[in-house]
């Protein structure tokens, strides 16, 4: 009676409002056929393809927050990449990824500092891929070389490879720039050699650092491959000493994966009866990518390398395929550079969305520039903020929001005349401040529009959830209730009481 009663109190208030605020063929579809065809209407409809739900297990897309109990979603299927704003503490994983993640239709890539997300996120085939963890699957670094049958074309992923591990930074003088688009020479001739003698990535690495350039531009030469030779013959003539300082700029490229035993045991191909995953894997598996936060500095050049072979993979992949894959970036500025702009662009077509979750303007613009940031924020459809401290984030977004017109009154006096005046101005919607003190609500900004939403916690129950939670509670105490008078009615007509 209770239950039947509150459904049709909710569906009394849903009717009046939707006649009250969209009326005709909206309110038609949405109770002859349902929320869910509705929805999709609304999402056709709507270049925005924000969805509205009360019933969290129609939701399946990226979520937003909520507002007057509906959850603000972008369906799985939808286009649009979504970068987060948060300082630390204020729910980037807890409001916003996780929640997307339990209610995602499609697979996932997932950056996951400290594990937290890995543990609250049950999704079928997911593989945990965590450095750190010596019995965890292995990630395949040659992958994208590997899938290639002739030369020529091995030989140029191991030169698109090269220039992943060591991509020009922002702000590098030009002795540095010389020093790596030189040093990365000598890592692709010395790649090329290496590969085609049939050792793998981690022993690659290890035999570059262990070498001497004189030693390592010997054994090119000697090995007779003429493309790898080519590389290397560039630097005839060159002053011994700058040769020197390339090779110093492979080696630090190199370093974490020749060096550090958990990384160098956790990267490869297939070995020891343990699994190698690779990116096409996500195609039908979801994969966590698992570090630890006090680690995240240390294991950069690995995430990034993971992060950037996934990007290119997907962005030859074929525009027909309908099936749907997230990338969560958590902490994206502490993946060095990706090339992430034409990533934003290729991939909106292919049916991969990627979320970048961040804590201001400021980290991006300290390995991208401002200039790279501004081309980069102008391809995400969806820009949430949860809040943010500095004033340059905090000025974009109020400026992004918009101005509204407001009146503003005015009394003067001369001796006994009075004279009321009234004055036009423009000014923010959102101050610039107010976004430091959001608190629970946080701000979505879509082609646009603009929404203040609440933050929609996975470890909290909205308001018509607990409503049933209590009734539920109710009917069981009840039940127990009766159990218990029963019990004792029998206990005393067995012992005649």
């Amino acid at each position: 009676m209770g239950l039947n009663f509150f459904k049709i109190i909710q569906k009394i208030e849903s009717a009046f409002m939707f006649i009250l605020l969209h009326g005709g063929l909206e309110t038609i579809i949405l109770f002859v056929f349902g929320e869910e065809l509705y929805n999709k209407y609304k999402i056709n409809n709507n270049k925005n393809n924000i969805g509205m739900s009360r019933k969290k297990d129609k939701v399946k897309g990226i979520v937003f927050g909520k507002k007057t109990g509906k959850l603000y979603y972008s369906p799985t299927d939808a286009e649009g990449h979504v970068v987060c704003f948060a300082g630390s503490g204020l729910g980037k994983t807890s409001s916003i990824l996780i929640p997307t993640l339990q209610h995602w239709d499609g697979t996932c890539y997932v950056v996951d500092i400290s594990g937290d997300i890995c543990q609250n996120v049950a999704v079928p085939n997911k593989i945990i891929f965590n450095p750190d963890d010596m019995n965890g699957a292995l990630y395949n670094i040659f992958f994208p070389v590997d899938m290639f049958e002739n030369d020529a074309d091995k030989n140029e992923a191991l030169e698109q490879l090269a220039f992943q591990l060591m991509p020009l930074e922002t702000n590098m003088t030009d002795t540095s720039v010389f020093f790596l688009t030189e040093g990365r020479k000598i890592l692709t001739a010395a790649m090329i050699t290496y590969y085609h003698q049939g050792m793998d990535f981690p022993q690659i690495c290890k035999r570059i650092i262990s070498s001497s350039w004189s030693t390592l531009f010997s054994e090119i030469d000697q090995n007779g491959n003429y493309e790898a030779k080519q590389y290397i013959n560039s630097f005839e003539g060159t002053n011994e000493k700058n040769i020197a300082g390339c090779k110093q700029a492979c080696d630090s490229a190199l370093k974490l994966f020749a060096t550090n035993s958990h990384v160098y045991n956790a990267i490869g191909r297939e070995r020891e009866g343990k699994e190698a995953f690779t990116p096409e894997q996500l195609e039908n598996k979801n994969i966590f990518v698992v570090i630890q936060d006090s680690k995240l500095e240390l294991y950069e050049p690995l995430v990034h390398i993971i992060t950037a072979q996934c990007m290119e993979y997907f962005s030859n992949r074929d525009n027909n395929n309908q099936h749907t894959i997230l990338m969560c970036l958590d902490e994206f500025a502490s993946f060095g550079h990706l090339e992430i702009t034409p990533a934003l662009r290729k991939l909106r077509k292919k049916h991969v969305r990627i979320m970048v979750l961040t804590q201001s303007l400021a980290d991006i613009d300290l390995i991208y520039g401002r200039d790279e940031r501004m081309a980069m924020l102008n391809n995400f459809a969806y820009k949430i903020v949860l809040g943010c401290s500095d004033s340059d984030t905090q000025e974009y977004f109020s400026r992004l929001i918009g101005e509204k017109e407001v009146y503003r009154k005015a009394v003067s006096k001369n001796g006994k005349q009075v004279t009321n005046t009234r004055t036009e101005a423009k000014e923010r919607i959102v101050p610039p401040a107010e976004l430091a003190r959001l608190g629970r609500h946080m701000i979505l900004l879509a082609e646009g529009k603009y929404y203040k939403l609440t933050k929609n916690y996975y470890f909290e129950l909205d308001l018509w959830d607990r409503v049933k939670k209590c009734i539920n509670n109710l009917s069981r105490i009840q039940e127990e209730d009766f159990s218990e008078k029963n019990r004792g009615c029998k206990n005393s007509c067995v012992y005649g009481k």
